[in-house]
C-alpha cells in the first residue's frame, strides 16, 4: 500500500507541475524587409523649438537581428553610438539599453520615434 501510494503521490507531483509550466511565447514573425545599409535622415523632438538635426546610420542586419552605428548631429555637436535592434515584419524596433524606439520600414525609408529624454521622430532615406 506505501508503495502504490508512493507512486500516486509522484504521478499528482508530475501532474501538477506540468500544468504550472508556462506555454512557449507566440513567435514573433519574420523579417519582412531588409534594413541592411546606409540610412540618412532628420530628427527633431517633438517640439521642434527643443531642437533637431542630422542622423547616419550604417546597418547590418543577420535575420532578425540587426544592429550598427549611429551618427547624430544637433546644434551642439555630433555624437556616435553602438546600437542593436529587431526587425520583425516590417518593423525594426530598437533594443534597450543601447536605444528605445520603433521604425516602419517602407522600402528605402524608415519613420519611427526614439525615445529618450523627449520623444523624437526621425525619418531616415536608405543610400544606394
Amino acid at each position: 500500500m506505501t508503495r502504490t501510494r508512493t507512486i500516486l503521490v509522484g504521478v499528482l507531483v508530475l501532474a501538477i507541475a506540468g500544468c504550472a509550466t508556462q506555454p512557449p511565447a507566440p513567435a514573433m514573425p519574420p523579417p519582412g524587409v531588409d534594413v541592411r545599409g546606409r540610412w540618412i535622415g532628420k530628427w527633431s523632438f517633438e517640439n521642434p523649438d527643443m531642437g533637431g538635426g542630422d542622423v547616419v546610420i550604417e546597418l547590418q542586419q543577420f535575420g532578425a537581428d540587426a544592429a550598427g552605428n549611429a551618427t547624430v548631429t544637433d546644434r551642439t555637436g555630433t555624437r556616435s553610438t553602438y546600437f542593436e535592434a529587431n526587425v520583425t515584419g516590417n518593423t525594426l524596433v530598437l533594443k534597450p539599453p543601447y536605444a528605445s524606439g520603433t521604425f516602419a520600414v517602407d522600402g528605402d525609408e524608415m519613420r519611427g520615434i526614439v525615445q529618450g529624454i523627449m520623444p523624437a521622430p526621425v525619418i531616415l532615406r536608405r543610400q544606394r
